[in-house]
């Protein structure tokens, strides 16, 4: 039976954004509907180019979406699938390439890149059907080669591309594509400093990892003839490669940092409060889709449902308004306990001094927007209703003077507050009914007052909610403050 290991290897360059998510995510997906192994391996060789804690960080964040390695840096495999950091097997790069060259399929290369141009042009003045790279150091004549070997001069490996080759990627998403080797020429699989390079590392340690399918982004398609290449003269079988669209944004550029209506990285929605669930089921669904019409799929559901013949051929559009769409779809499923945990770190404390309250009145207020929130940050949009002044809007004490004559019902309602006892939601729903048949008043010329006068706000959670957490003597604050406005 076919054992399924898939990778997704990152370089610590940077730190977890949408797009190597959502690599990691089918990759992820596609090895657990198999019963297979997921592995998260480093691939650090641009050592000047690294960033301190990228590392930690994708894998801190990889661990809150819940996408986890069965093998990585932290938790190696079988001693023979080598080091998950890249960095640890330059040893076994050189071995491997040492060999292509005593086979006669690399060579050592002591030219500059403009030498190797000065060559190629003068080949190509004199008639010869040229080649910067013909199979040997181009520059120079092989006994010159053997000087500058005992000289300890520096080089490069090249790898001899074969003449007159194709090869075909038989890609789970796009169906085939050849390549031609006339459109390639030798290329450095070992760099001057003793650094392999991406294509020729990558193979190394996808065969020695046993890797059986490859899953990456689209930019990569141009690497994998060159990676085909060194398969074929190692005599290794290739893995299986899928090669996802693009993601863009809404104008249809790739989705980068620079994207205006999107956030790039996933610490950004983290710390905006997004759960991480909801994060994995949105990123699913960019270029794949399961059977059937729902879309709101839990993590094990989006295993048991993956079918890698349903990748897109189509870009993927980044849609915000859908991510927190499906974000607020789970937050309204998180239990009340849940929710308030989850929703208090997002409060912020320098504007609302929300500590002090009793606990029981925060919660109250915090499970009124349990419903409407899209996100944890958005909270803070509502809180204000309770923590700070409120001024009534020109526009709403414009349309309050357009209705039936008010003054009655809020004299009414001003009175029989006064003494309402008890000063519960239920106690206050019931004297809102009453003062709509005693002043004969409903609908809009009911709430539209008794909200703008009570609480000064032109919106807000259920009134009844709302008049009981203000309090009795706020509430106949707001009502003596706005009568005041009107009488002026």
């Amino acid at each position: 039976m076919k054992k399924y290991r898939l990778r997704y290897a990152p370089s610590p360059t940077g730190f977890l954004h949408i797009g190597n998510t959502r690599t990691a995510l089918m990759a992820f997906l596609f090895a657990k509907h198999y019963d297979g192994t997921f592995i998260v391996r480093i691939e650090d060789t641009d050592l000047e180019r690294n960033v301190d804690g990228a590392i930690e960080s994708q894998f801190n964040n990889l661990d809150w979406l819940g996408i986890k390695a069965d093998e990585s840096i932290y938790q190696p495999g079988l001693q023979k699938y080598g080091a998950y950091l890249q960095s640890q097997k330059f040893p076994r790069y050189r071995e491997m390439a040492e060999k292509l060259v005593q086979e006669g399929k690399a060579y050592y290369c002591f030219c500059t890149e403009e030498e190797l141009d000065q060559d190629y042009q003068k080949q190509k003045s004199q008639g010869i059907v040229a080649t910067k790279y013909n199979g040997q150091c181009s520059c120079l004549t092989t006994s010159e080669i053997e000087q500058n070997l005992k000289a300890n001069k520096p080089y490069t490996i090249r790898f001899k591309v074969p003449n007159n080759h194709d090869w075909t990627m038989a890609d789970l998403v796009r169906g085939p594509i050849t390549f031609q080797s006339k459109d390639l020429g030798d290329f450095v699989i070992i760099k001057a400093n003793g650094v392999a390079t991406y294509n020729f590392a990558v193979v190394i340690d996808d065969h020695d990892m046993e890797i059986s399918h490859v899953v990456r982004g689209e930019e990569h398609i141009s690497n994998t003839p060159r990676q085909m290449m060194i398969y074929d003269a190692f005599g290794w079988e290739y893995p299986e490669f899928a090669h996802l669209t693009l993601i863009v944004d809404e104008t249809g550029k790739k989705l980068s940092k620079r994207s205006g209506n999107a956030l790039f990285f996933i610490e950004q929605y983290r710390k905006q409060g997004y759960l991480p669930d909801a994060i994995f089921n949105y990123i699913a669904l960019l270029g794949w889709s399961p059977k059937g019409e729902k879309e709101l799929l839990t993590p094990p559901e989006l295993v048991s449902h993956f079918d890698e013949k349903r990748f897109s051929k189509s870009p993927s559009t980044f849609d915000m308004k859908k991510l927190r769409w499906i974000n607020s779809q789970y937050l309204k499923k998180l239990s009340e306990e849940d929710y308030l945990t989850f929703i208090k770190p997002f409060i912020d404390s320098s504007r609302f001094n929300w500590k002090t309250k009793h606990q029981n009145w925060i919660d109250h207020v915090l499970k009124l927007y349990q419903k409407e929130l899209e996100y944890g940050e958005q909270i803070n949009d509502h809180l204000g209703l309770f923590f700070e002044p409120q001024t009534l809007p020109l526009e709403v004490v414009i349309n309050l003077k357009n209705l039936d004559d008010f003054t009655k019902l809020i004299s009414y309602f001003e009175k029989e507050i006064r003494n309402l006892e008890p000063w519960t939601v239920e106690s206050i729903q019931q004297l809102i009914k009453k003062t709509g048949v005693a002043t004969n008043s409903k609908g809009k010329n009911l709430f539209m007052p008794l909200r703008s006068f009570t609480t000064r706000a032109e919106h807000g959670p259920a009134l009844a909610d709302n008049i009981f957490l203000l309090g009795k003597e706020q509430v106949l604050k707001n009502i003596s403050e706005t009568t005041k406005e009107f009488l002026n």
